[in-house]
């Protein structure tokens, strides 16, 4: 991630005394404007933080940082500004996003507290869609892996007990755009590759047979529940009610579920079992395989994964 702080005024010898002063701290660009300011945006950052001067022929700091939020949304803003100039920068702080205004003259340990705040602001932001893109990633390289998957037990007994991915699909082959009640509703186990890498095959198995053991009895009677994948079950739930109160009523199911206790080599481990799903209607579809291609299991929320 790069940490270059881009300075803007309309006076080389203020920005001259920005080098001087900052250039052991940070890796510190310049710019006598603000047109020449988007011009380094654009071109040679990204930038962690831009800090400019408020009042500049032309453009003003408020009107330039509204730019580089444009062109550049994760960088974060910093105003200078006198106090002739506090209202205004109040305005531009409020309606801009920009994260700071400093009053001039600014102090080094004032100036250097506030970049390096921002630094952690542009961290933490950057960081996060880098998780975030990872996470869309894994998520669909895991469903699609899920739903092609050819079962080792798709013609016999899973080894959760429950029926596999052929029985799952003989049950709902006549459902199909036609039935306004059936719903087909993918959970997946989240943590159980984790599971299996940190604990074992045989601590897996138990963590699977705890997951599948606690949504077949939390299901209602008439309801299904079949083996997809490895860590996918496919349950089948009949409700005349909408798609939004089903959706809560599975996500209050799958909240309720407690903590699995394994038993890895003679030891008693406590661990979270997280649940996420996905939900859609038959009648919407002509067949299961039109279906899938509509499913997207959501990834477990970070929160969920530290819980181990």
């Amino acid at each position: 991630m790069a940490n270059k702080i881009l300075f803007v005024d309309d006076e080389p010898s203020i920005l001259d005394g920005y080098r001087r002063m900052l250039y052991r701290e940070f890796e510190v660009d310049t710019a006598p404007g603000g047109d020449d300011g988007l011009t380094m945006v654009k071109g040679t950052g990204p930038y962690a933080v831009v800090v400019s001067d408020m009042r500049m022929p032309g453009m003003s700091g408020a009107e330039f940082l509204t730019k580089v939020r444009q062109a550049a949304p994760d960088t974060v803003r910093i105003l200078l500004t006198g106090y002739s100039d506090m209202d205004a920068a109040i305005e531009a702080v409020n309606e801009g996003n920009i994260f700071r205004y400093l009053t001039k003259p600014c102090p080094k340990e004032v100036l250097v507290k506030a970049i390096n705040q921002s630094l952690d602001q542009y961290r933490t932001v950057t960081a996060e869609k880098i998780l975030v893109k990872k996470a869309h990633q894994l998520e669909r390289a895991a469903s699609e892996h899920d739903y092609e998957e050819v079962c080792l037990w798709d013609n016999g007994e899973s080894p959760t007990g429950l029926p596999g991915p052929s029985q799952a699909r003989s049950f709902l082959a006549p459902l199909f755009g036609v039935d306004i009640k059936t719903n087909v509703v993918l959970f997946k186990i989240t943590l159980l590759q984790t599971i299996e890498e940190r604990y074992g095959e045989e601590a897996a198995t138990d963590y699977r047979n705890f997951a599948a053991q606690f949504l077949m009895q939390s299901l209602r009677l008439e309801d299904r529940l079949f083996h997809w994948g490895t860590d996918v079950l496919m349950g089948v739930v009949r409700r005349l009610i909408s798609q939004g109160a089903l959706r809560s009523e599975v996500e209050r199911l799958t909240l309720n579920i407690r903590g699995c206790v394994l038993d890895v080599d003679g030891k008693r481990i406590m661990t979270a079992c997280p649940i996420t799903f996905d939900l859609l209607p038959v009648s919407q579809f002509s067949s299961l395989d039109e279906m899938l291609k509509n499913f997207s299991i959501r990834a477990a929320k970070a929160n969920s994964i530290s819980m181990i």
